[in-house]
């Protein structure tokens, strides 16, 4: 550290960068924040990282008496310690201790540095003995800075404190100052004094602006002033810091990527903790808010865009919806405008909020479409983006209004949706007239008006469409839209009836030059002779059946002699006519006649065969109608006799068996059926045939046959109810047909397929039981009765009455099984062997009985007390009716039956006590069976207490 004297510098040492490292995590662990704030990282540029102010060299007495590079720290002191009482002076005497203070100081700190062993007693007491004993002297604030690094080297925060306090305090214009003052901040940030901190750092901005100190110093200060202002929940004051920060790093016009690596960082750390503290305020409101007051900034827009991207990450759609409408708000002519409301959009389709994200679309069309205000002033980028979404949203929008309108059944919603289909349409011709998709717009466009009968407008569109592209561009859909403007044509017409009539001719002159200019434009096109037709078509449009059989009869013999397929279509509309007219004979003539003029190669003469095929089915519903059953019948199974080939055939003979079911005809019924099944085993209604057979089964009481094809309903079904519910049919009729393997399969098949219902369940393992039992095969019976009892147990509060039944009688059966086993073990000698095996059998029959008694009804519960109690007097009766040892002596053989009544009393006096529990179920009223068993043993077990007789008195005559 210099003193002004004149030598050579004693080269100090460059501190190390470990214990910088430490200052900055000590600062680090203080900044860490609770709950879901995020910690402020350790970086370049910002207080973990900031250099010491640059360690000053001591400078010798004399020039030349600085040591060289080779020469240590150590010789170097000695030589000042030699020297210092040699010197008179006082002030060099001072300055002299000053260095030795200092060379102590940098020896100390390079040995903990080397080593990590603290000698820095030596440097500290120096350091304090000099400003003792100079309190005034000059450069004294010199001494407090390398006296607070050496407290700060030591970990003794709360002196390194002082001494920078002392510091800042007493020497304000020293050129140490801005960093004490930003160590205090630190220090007292760290401690969690953030108000103090605050104000230490506030104090540092102030003076680095001052002095035009070190950027680094400005920045840090201002940033962590933010930090600061955070921590004591003064989020909005704390945005303003963060403000002052991205001034300062991010000069007006600077992209993010052409500043330092350093500031990029710390950039991206601040637009996270805007984020972070717009988060705890008003988020949108509060960031909107904060740019009007400051003004806007050249990075306003890369903190909405960073803000906006936390949120998106944390989920937070709806808050990110809101930033961008704020940025739009405050700035609708930004070339980010377009974009954000494209974000919008994206992100309500992200958060699946998908209602409002029609209305977005169409808001985007208004705002920045080509009649917009937008517009007329958006730059050659906000240009190409927006129409980059136009020719995505105006088709989209258009088709969702068609599609919208289709579907409404509101006649006014219907028009007003194709009314903004069609101006989606059209703004899309608009904006994109040499679009190749332009000329399909158009003819989309045209379909919408006739949708709104707008006619007029339909026809100019299609018109377009037709003739004011080149053809080869818009290829077969010039002629289809030609075509499509006579139809509309066609349809303007109708509304011509209320014109006057010469409106009426002009309208008609109109048509007819519509006509003429499609037939002219496209004369290839197959479709142009039949608008030469027109003129018999629109009668037979019209409905005028009679007119259109006479005009037909006329056009037969038409001269010059129009198309060959023109004669056939005459005589054919002649034939749709009287069918309209209801002369079904009349009409299979005509038919017959159209047939009579065709090649046989004539592709048509498939139709008109099936129109044949029409007439006579026809005729067919007409005697049904008239509830002639027999010759309904036979005109249905005659469309196939006059044409096999026809769709209608299969269509025919469903009916007439359908005909003969409502007439209650079964037997025929059936035969029909049947032989439309094998007729016809790919029709789209084959797969109704198993219901209605099924049905003619059961009617003629042919079970098996009908659950047979309740079995087919079961592989058709299309729900898993309707699956279960055939399946559940077909059990029960296999059931009634006496077919018990049938039956077994379609019962086991239900129960494994169909857990669900229970009840249903319940029954169907039930009846599998049943049918095992019926069968003797008792394996498959009992686990059938335990899916009962699982079916309960596993759901014992879901169970109604008839389910706790069922698994009670289940367990009851397996009961009774288990109390079998155990009364078929005889107590033999070794007692010990025949009691062991039989003590188990009584352990399973009592679990299994108690088992059945847990499911609560009392016809079981009863049958199971009873059962537990004979269980246990029977062991005690078992014991005194075992086999004897031979070879016991008199006295022995006593002692014997002694023991074993001592060891049948337990028993005897458990199997008492249960059958008194199973009695006094009778004052609950129940008296059945087993109740009414109990007595009658207890009358055995204890005859005093149960075999009492009623003493009655005589009937008294007389008193004396």
């Amino acid at each position: 550290m210099s003193n002004g004297t004149p030598g050579k510098m004693v080269k100090g040492l460059v501190v190390a960068g470990a214990l910088l490292m430490a200052s900055g995590c000590q600062m680090l662990q203080s900044m860490m924040p609770a709950g879901d704030e995020e910690m402020p990282r350790v970086r370049e540029g910002t207080l973990a990282a900031l250099p010491a102010t640059e360690t000053r060299q001591v400078q010798g007495i004399e020039a030349g008496s600085g040591p060289t590079d080779d020469v240590s720290i150590e010789t170097v002191m000695e030589s000042y310690k030699a020297l210092l009482p040699l010197v008179d002076d006082p002030r060099k005497q001072v300055t002299i201790r000053h260095r030795l203070a200092d060379l102590e100081f940098q020896r100390a700190e390079r040995k903990m540095a080397d080593t990590a062993v603290d000698e820095l007693a030596g440097a500290i007491e120096a350091y304090q003995r000099l400003l003792s004993e100079y309190p005034e002297r000059e450069g004294n604030d010199k001494i407090y800075y390398q006296l607070a690094r050496a407290w700060e080297l030591r970990g003794a925060t709360p002196q390194q404190l002082d001494t920078l306090d002392t510091l800042v305090r007493r020497y304000p214009d020293s050129d140490y100052w801005i960093e004490a003052q930003f160590r205090r901040g630190d220090l007292l940030f760290i401690d969690g004094r953030y108000r103090e901190a605050e104000q230490a750092f506030d104090e540092v901005t102030l003076a680095s602006q001052e002095r035009m100190a070190d950027a680094s110093f400005l920045v840090n200060a201002h940033y962590m002033k933010g930090w600061s202002l955070f921590k004591q929940a003064q989020y909005q004051e704390a945005l303003f810091s963060y403000v002052e920060v991205l001034d300062l790093v991010m000069p007006e016009g600077q992209p993010v990527e052409d500043v330092d690596q350093r500031s990029q960082t710390l950039i991206e750390d601040l637009f996270r903790v805007v984020g972070l503290s717009l988060s705890y305020l008003d988020g949108a409101e509060t960031l909107q808010a904060l740019f009007r007051q400051t003004g806007g900034r050249p990075y306003e827009i890369l903190v909405y865009d960073r803000y906006s991207e936390l949120l998106l990450e944390r989920e937070q759609y709806g808050d990110a919806i809101d930033v961008f409408g704020a940025y739009i708000e405050d700035h609708p002519a930004s070339p980010w405008a377009p974009r954000y409301h494209i974000r919008i959009i994206d992100t309500l389709e992200l958060a699946g909020f998908t209602r409002t994200v029609p209305e977005r679309k169409d808001d985007f069309v208004s705002l920045y479409g080509i009649y917009s205000d937008y517009w007329q002033s958006a730059g050659p980028d906000a240009m190409g983006f927006i129409e980059q979404q136009l020719e995505q949203l105006l088709p989209e929008l258009a088709d969702r209004q068609y599609l919208l309108a289709g579907e409404s059944s509101d006649q006014q919603q219907t028009d007003d949706h194709y009314r903004k289909a069609a101006s989606y349409y059209a703004e899309f011709a608009a904006t994109f007239p040499d679009h190749p998709r332009t000329p399909e717009r158009l003819f989309l466009l045209g379909e919408t008006y006739l949708e709104l009968e707008d006619w007029p407008a339909a026809i100019a569109a299609f018109e377009r469409v037709a003739y004011d592209y080149p053809e080869d561009t818009v290829a077969e859909r010039a002629a289809e839209a030609g075509y499509a403007s006579v139809l509309a044509f066609r349809e303007y017409a109708k509304t011509w009836n209320n014109e006057p009539g010469s409106e009426q001719t002009a309208y008609q002159e109109l048509q007819q030059l519509n006509r003429l200019r499609f037939a002219n434009a496209f004369p290839d096109d197959p479709r142009a002779p039949a608008v030469y037709y027109i003129a018999l078509q629109r009668e037979f449009d019209r409905n005028n059946w009679e007119e259109t059989v006479n005009m037909a009869a006329r056009l037969v013999t038409w001269q010059p002699t129009p198309p060959a397929e023109l004669t056939t279509e005459a005589l054919l509309l002649s034939g749709h006519s009287l069918s309209e007219l209801a002369r079904y004979p009349e009409a299979e003539q005509a038919y017959r006649d159209a047939l009579a003029t065709m090649a046989e190669d004539d592709e048509r003469r498939s139709g008109v065969r099936e129109n044949l095929a029409a007439v006579v089915y026809r005729q067919a519903e007409q005697l049904a109608d008239a509830g002639n059953v027999e010759a309904a019948v036979s005109e249905f199974l005659r469309v196939g006799t006059v044409v096999p080939e026809s769709a209608l055939r299969a269509n025919a003979e469903y009916d007439a068996a359908s005909l003969l079911i409502t007439a209650n005809l079964w037997e025929q019924a059936i035969g029909v059926l049947t032989s439309f099944r094998q007729a016809f085993p790919d029709h789209e209604l084959i797969d109704t045939v198993p219901a209605k057979l099924a049905l003619a089964y059961r009617e003629t009481a042919q079970w098996e046959r009908a659950a047979d094809e309740l079995q087919q309903m079961v592989a058709l079904a299309t729900t898993p109810e309707e699956r279960r519910e055939n399946l559940l049919i077909a059990a029960e009729l296999y059931d009634q047909a006496g077919n018990r393997d049938k039956a077994i399969d379609t019962w086991r098949n239900y129960a494994n397929s169909h857990p669900e219902p229970a009840d249903v369940y319940m029954e169907a393992a039930n009846r599998l039981a049943e049918l095992y039992q019926e069968a003797d095969d008792t394996i498959k019976r009992d686990y059938w009765l335990r899916k009962q009892m699982e079916t309960v147990d596993r759901n014992p509060d879901a169970a109604d009455d008839r389910m706790r039944y069922l698994a009670a009688s289940a367990s009851a059966i397996l009961a009774r099984e288990a109390l079998a086993r155990y009364d078929s073990i005889r107590l033999t000698l070794p007692l010990n062997e025949s009691m062991t095996a039989k003590t188990d059998a009584l352990e399973r029959a009592v679990n299994a009985y108690k088992k059945t008694a847990s499911y609560g009804l009392s016809s079981f519960a009863t049958e199971a007390g009873y059962q537990i109690a004979h269980i246990y007097g029977r062991l005690g009766a078992d014991l005194m009716d075992s086999e004897r040892p031979t070879g016991l002596s008199e006295l022995e053989l006593a002692q014997y039956e002694l023991l074993l009544e001592e060891q049948a009393y337990p028993f005897e006096d458990n199997a008492i006590d249960i059958h008194e529990q199973n009695i006094r179920r009778a004052r609950e009223g129940i008296f059945d069976e087993w109740v009414k068993r109990s007595y009658e043993a207890l009358k055995v077990l204890l005859p005093g207490r149960y075999r009492k007789e009623e003493v009655t008195s005589g009937v008294v005559y007389e008193l004396d």
